[in-house]
This record gives structure tokens, sequence and C-alpha cells, in this order.
């Protein structure tokens, strides 16, 4: 019997990568990413090449992974951050990569996949962050400015989860977001995980297989009258 099959992209390292993992025990899983997993890939999972950045990849992405089976979920996790910097200081070309990796690139994922999962009436996932809900990437703001590119990236990648659950809703096809807050992962200097925890009401920083989780929940039949929705897994750090 043909497993469905999970298209992931950035699931070669931290949160795309538990992803890629938690999706593998029911899934055939395609990781789309730049680089190859540094590890053993998961049970079933495969791997392609793909920048989120050009459409073509990610149409190539969607055909690979159309041919290993019914394209069941779409997970779009690929994403850069930067360092905080004040907006006056802006570059408007750190501007510009950082939007075109985050925004257009989960535009890309989902353009490509949209024939797909109508087909298959599957559903998709976006992955956001809770600094698009306060407007700054730390538990703190930061003197040096409060990435606001990298905000604002992740907010558009909510509102476009938004528009495409109110299209694709006749369709039997959901999309929803998943926003984390402070993950585990080379993202945030490890020296800095005493100090963020104690920041944070559950008192501890997330694990890249708490959005894992929360992913596959949304994915499965428990969740089928769940679309649009933004699932913020924080540790308590922001609440709706």
């Amino acid at each position: 019997m043909t497993r469905p099959v999970a298209l992931v992209t950035g699931g070669s390292r931290n949160i795309g990568l538990a992803i890629a993992r938690r999706f593998a025990l029911d899934y055939t899983v395609l990781i789309a990413d730049l680089q190859r997993p540094a590890c053993e890939l998961p049970n079933e999972a495969r791997w392609v090449d793909v920048d989120v950045r050009d459409y073509a990849t990610c149409v190539r992405a969607v055909e690979a992974a159309v041919s290993l089976g019914p394209l069941a979920c779409v997970v779009h996790s690929a994403a850069i951050t930067v360092p905080p910097v004040p907006f006056a200081e802006l570059d408007p070309l750190e501007w510009a990569k950082v939007i075109d990796v985050n925004l257009n690139g989960a535009f890309n994922t989902m353009r490509a996949s949209v024939a797909a999962l109508r087909e298959s009436r599957g559903c998709a996932l976006l992955i956001a962050s809770r600094a698009a809900r306060v407007g700054y990437a730390a538990l703190d703001p930061s003197p040096r400015g409060t990435k606001p590119h990298y905000c604002a990236s992740k907010a558009g990648v909510i509102s476009l989860a938004r528009s495409l659950a109110v299209e694709l809703a006749a369709d039997g096809v959901r999309v929803n977001c998943v926003a984390p807050g402070s993950i585990e992962g080379d993202m945030i200097p490890r020296e800095r995980w005493a100090e963020i925890s104690g920041k944070v009401p559950l008192r501890r920083m997330g694990r890249p297989e708490d959005i894992a989780e929360a992913c596959w929940f949304l994915c499965t039949p428990a969740a089928s009258y769940i679309t649009g929705h933004v699932l913020d897994v924080n540790g308590g750090t922001w609440m709706n």
C-alpha cells in the first residue's frame, strides 16, 4: 500500500528535521532543502535539493513528492533569522533577503503545491513565529533593534496561511500555522538557553520536537475542523 507523502521544506536541521522525523513514522517524507541532513535520514524519508526562493525548484520538489504517492501534507519550515539591527540602520538588501526566503519562500512552496493538495484534499502548515505576534524576535526587545524584517516576514506567513485557508476550504484543503517561541537549536546560542528558560512561564525553552508534535496534531483527523488557525507553541510567553 502506498504511503501518503509529506513535503517538508527546511527539513535538514532544527525544527524542520524534527518535523521530518515525526512525520516519517506514518508518511513518506520528502525533505526539500539546500543541504542534505547531516544525520541519517528518518525512516521512509528522502531529500531533494531546493532553494525556496526559486519557484522552479519548488515545482520540481512537488513533482518529486507526487511521484512517491499522494501529497497529503506540505509543511513549510524553511526560513532564516538575522541579528537585531536598528530600523534606521537596516540595509534594504538585508530586508529583501529575509523577505525573499521567509515570505516569498512560503509563497513559492504553496503556489507549487496547491494543485496537488487540491487533488489529495490534503493540508498545509506554515511555520510562523512568536515574533509575528509581538513585533520582536527575542523575549526582551533588544536595544540594538527588533528584527523588523524577520517579524514582518513571519506576520506575512500568517496572513498568507489565513488567506489560503479561506480560498481552499471549499476544496477540502486545510491550511494552518504553528508559531514557535524560543526553541533550542543553533539559531540561539547555547550559552543563552538558561537565561531564556528563566523568562518562560514553563521554565524551559521549547524543543524542536514540541513544534513537530504540534504540526503532527494539525495534520491528523482530530484537527479536521481546524483551518486558518495559528497554534502558538511558546511555553506561555505569549498568550492569545
